[in-house]
């Protein structure tokens, strides 16, 4: 990801989420090095995107949205491969995540590419109010 792409990256953001992040959080993720960005393209258009943070061992995805009309397409699927592979390189052992308990096809697919319900968090999303599962995904058998 590239500050060309933000523009289009935050157009997605407000689209998609109830309680979109600020332009200004993802401007300072360019300046920090533990953050990382990949969009997806389709045609020279943004029509993906993910951002993750690693700490130590620990990697934290962040955000992943997919554009209504390429949902259903793989396009997903490959960012995440994408950051699986990043932070695997970096010797990450786990990466966490949260996602809305009624969001059913995200913790599907998450499922589907081996993260586990780790917890729920109680309140953890706004507008609206919603629990969220924070799910992970070790890198090797150890962690399951």
């Amino acid at each position: 990801m590239t500050q060309d792409d933000l523009d289009r990256v935050l157009e997605l953001e407000r689209n998609i989420f109830p309680d979109p992040w600020p332009r200004s959080v993802f401007e300072e993720q360019f300046s920090d090095d533990s953050w990382g960005g990949v969009v997806a393209l389709s045609d020279g258009l943004v029509i993906g995107y993910a951002y993750y943070v690693m700490v130590g061992v620990e990697s934290h995805l962040t955000n992943i949205a997919v554009d209504p009309d390429y949902r259903r397409k793989l396009v997903a699927y490959h960012l995440l491969a994408t950051i699986l592979k990043a932070v695997k390189k970096e010797d990450c052992e786990y990466i966490l995540l949260e996602v809305r308990l009624s969001n059913k096809s995200a913790i599907s697919f998450y499922d589907e590419n081996n993260f586990n319900v780790l917890c729920r968090y109680p309140g953890y999303y706004q507008n609206p109010t919603e629990d969220a599962y924070v799910m992970v995904h070790y890198f090797n058998d150890e962690g399951k």
